[in-house]
């Protein structure tokens, strides 16, 4: 494992009590999340990518398994089995960055995506991130939930069927804000 691989490491409880290694993903991961991506149910590719149709997996699983600068991708793992993802992409602010999750079907509601979520907020304040935004169906109510939980001051504006979230990083702060609706 790289030096910046072990530097992201981290290892998580989820609900159900299983512990969970975080780390950053590499090229040996690149199986394991086109894998991931690849047997999405319908449902969660449309909550996922706001399609059914195919998209260009190879490509999306390249810039996460082989990032460039300003980008940045953490697995969840059970033993071996990659079971959620969750990614970010520096924005035209420096300090604002993009974020996405995605978790196996059968590994939701146990906490792996705010597992996730919290950690690479650690990982992205190492790197000046102060802020994610995020772009969330407003059916999905699980991704919601999943930012909602974690606590963090944040402003929700609603554009039809789609709800963009704007995050604070916690910065080490405990205090519990939960999203604002506009």
């Amino acid at each position: 494992m790289s030096g910046q691989a072990v530097e992201f490491a981290a290892t998580a409880h989820l609900l159900d009590g299983r512990l969970v290694s975080m780390r950053r993903l590499g090229p040996d991961d690149t199986k394991a999340a086109l894998a991931l991506h690849q047997h999405l149910s319908d449902h969660d590719r449309y909550f996922r990518f706001f399609t059914l149709n195919q998209i260009g997996l190879d490509e999306l699983v390249s810039k996460m398994t082989e990032p460039a600068r300003g980008q940045c991708a953490l697995g969840a793992f059970d033993a071996k089995r990659l079971i959620g993802v969750a990614n970010y992409t520096v924005s035209d602010d420096p300090t604002v960055a993009d974020v996405a999750i995605v978790v196996a079907h059968e590994d939701h509601l146990r906490g792996v995506g705010t597992a996730l979520l919290r950690r690479l907020a650690q990982v992205a304040e190492t790197h000046g991130i102060r802020r994610f935004v995020a772009e969330i169906l407003a059916e999905n109510r699980l991704m919601l939930k999943v930012f909602a939980d974690l606590g963090w001051p944040c402003n929700r504006l609603t554009y039809g069927s789609i709800i963009h979230l704007e995050i604070e990083l916690p910065e080490g702060r405990t205090e519990a804000v939960n999203c604002r609706r506009d």
